[in-house]
């Protein structure tokens, strides 16, 4: 005969977990909607600086108060097609093989446009733009292949760390076998001439392989091997290279600013004048619309050098506001890292988060004259739509990885990938 156990002590135990794991759900609900609120909350703040930014630029060149706000406000709206996907999908299928194939296939298809204008000089298809060539022109809309393509960077990193784990791969074996995809992309990347977005992506594997299984032994000497050929590199464009390049008089620019304080010649002057714009705003800047550096001071002071506009016009109260909630955004998704479901959750939830993370580090450090002009925005901040539409597709994966730690979540997604299947 079966024995129920209708103990009073059975029967508070039940409710006890019942009412841990609704706390526990609950907990991440919350943490989800205010990722997504925190995101919406950055993009909407950076309609109002770019409109006071390119008030200038708009008048002088399109006869129009307001051209470059409206068009980011079309992006934002545009973005929320992205943003839904990355909400939707369910994050395994990027893992699944029909997804990589997917992947690459579009990653070869938008290097290889690129390659073919850059070869061909078809400046139609590909224009030259600050010294590199890294944009496809569709005249509708101008795209970013490198800056489009880091969420499946980021998606075959953790691919490939994922099987690593399975197969019980360690330290040498596991840089191995993603050092493939790091090599392409930033060799792809480095050869349009855009030397900031090359040291994105190897800053994103840095982050994603310091946060696999992998000894610290191993992890210094990847550093070590980025550092000897970025001083090679940095010493031969400064003693050596020809001045007609413009990653190497950006180099000569930042060399002479940090060692010599020098930013009166050439391309220093970009970081002189944002660093005048951020020492100009004081504790709460000069208010909104009031900054100088937007008439002709400071280039393209909506885009990459945002942040100096916020600076100059909301002050140090402003800038911290506006890190408050870049280090809110940054600590949900260490959180959601460390709840994932699986370890391929977990590794595309450590590689969006430190993609944004050093796209913000690396920003600031230009704006600031801590690294030569790389052409890195903003996130979320800064005017343009291929990094916008990126972010935000990238914050929705990360949204998804979250509704999947649910609890319970883990289950019905296995039921889920086994149906599709």
């Amino acid at each position: 005969m079966k024995i129920k156990n209708q103990s009073l002590y059975g029967q508070n135990s039940e409710i006890e977990e019942k009412i841990g794991d609704r706390s526990v759900n609950s907990f991440i609900k919350v943490r989800g909607w205010i990722l997504i609120i925190a995101t919406l909350g950055l993009a909407i703040f950076s309609l109002l600086n770019i409109a006071s930014a390119s008030f200038y630029t708009s008048m002088r060149f399109y006869k129009t108060e307001y051209f470059f706000v409206k068009r980011q406000f079309l992006f934002l709206l545009a973005g929320i097609v992205p943003l839904f996907m990355g909400l939707g999908i369910n994050y395994r299928w990027y893992e699944k093989k029909q997804a990589i194939k997917l992947i690459v296939i579009l990653t070869f298809i938008l290097f290889g446009v690129v390659a073919i204008g850059t070869a061909f000089g078809i400046d139609s298809l590909v224009p030259i733009r600050n010294g590199s060539r890294r944009w496809i022109d569709f005249k509708i809309v101008k795209l970013q292949p490198s800056e489009l393509l880091k969420i499946a960077y980021i998606i075959l990193i953790a691919k490939g760390l994922n099987a690593c784990k399975q197969r019980n791969y360690k330290n040498k074996d596991v840089i191995y076998t993603i050092f493939p995809f790091v090599l392409f992309f930033v060799l792809s990347v480095f050869f349009q001439r855009d030397l900031g977005t090359a040291l994105h992506y190897i800053a994103i594997s840095f982050i994603m392989i310091f946060f696999s299984d992998i000894e610290l032994k191993h992890i210094f000497k990847f550093i070590a091997v980025i550092v000897v050929i970025g001083i090679t590199y940095g010493s031969y464009a400064y003693f050596i290279g020809d001045d007609s390049s413009y990653r190497n008089r950006r180099i000569k620019a930042y060399v002479n600013g940090v060692i010599y304080d020098d930013y009166d010649n050439g391309d220093g002057y970009q970081i002189k004048q944002s660093l005048i714009a951020v020492g100009n705003g004081g504790l709460i800047g000069k208010g909104l619309g009031n900054g100088t550096q937007k008439y002709s001071y400071l280039p393209e002071i909506h885009t990459d050098f945002i942040m100096a506009s916020v600076g100059e016009e909301w002050g140090f109260v402003g800038v911290s506001i506006m890190f408050l909630t870049y280090i809110i955004i940054l600590q949900i998704g260490t959180t959601i890292a460390k709840s994932a479901c699986d370890h391929f959750g977990k590794y595309l939830a450590i590689g969006i988060t430190g993609y944004l993370f050093s796209q913000i580090i690396m920003n600031v450090y230009v704006v600031t004259g801590l690294m030569p002009v790389t052409g890195i925005p903003l996130p979320l901040m800064s005017y343009g739509g291929t990094s916008l539409w990126t972010t935000l597709f990238s914050i929705g994966v990360l949204y998804n990885i979250n509704k999947h730690s649910l609890k319970g979540g883990s289950k019905g997604a296995n039921q889920e990938e086994r149906s599709s299947e």
